[in-house]
């Protein structure tokens, strides 16, 4: 059950004091990150991240969409490259 009422499900490989880090700089209110999965294979964690604001749930989904198009970007450029540090986030 998550913490808080705005929650957010995040699919990535990145580190999750990484997605810590931001969410201390950027996020008004309380959060809670709980680690939900890991990949067999440990490529990618599923992390479900609970905000106790709504505008922090919507910060952090364009924050995260942002960086994925961005790492999708970046993989175009190089033809063969899977997109590094890809996310996905549902909620």
């Amino acid at each position: 059950m998550a913490k808080y009422p705005f929650v957010v499900g995040l699919r990535t490989a990145r580190p999750v004091e990484r997605i810590e880090k931001w969410l201390l700089g950027h996020c008004r209110g309380k959060w809670h990150v709980r680690l939900e999965e890991i990949a067999a294979d440990l490529s990618h964690k599923y992390l479900i991240v609970s905000f106790e604001f709504a505008e922090d749930r919507v910060a952090f989904r364009q924050a995260f969409a942002k960086a994925n198009a961005a790492a999708w970007a970046a993989a175009a450029a190089v033809p063969d490259q899977p997109a590094a540090g890809e996310d996905t986030a549902a909620a």
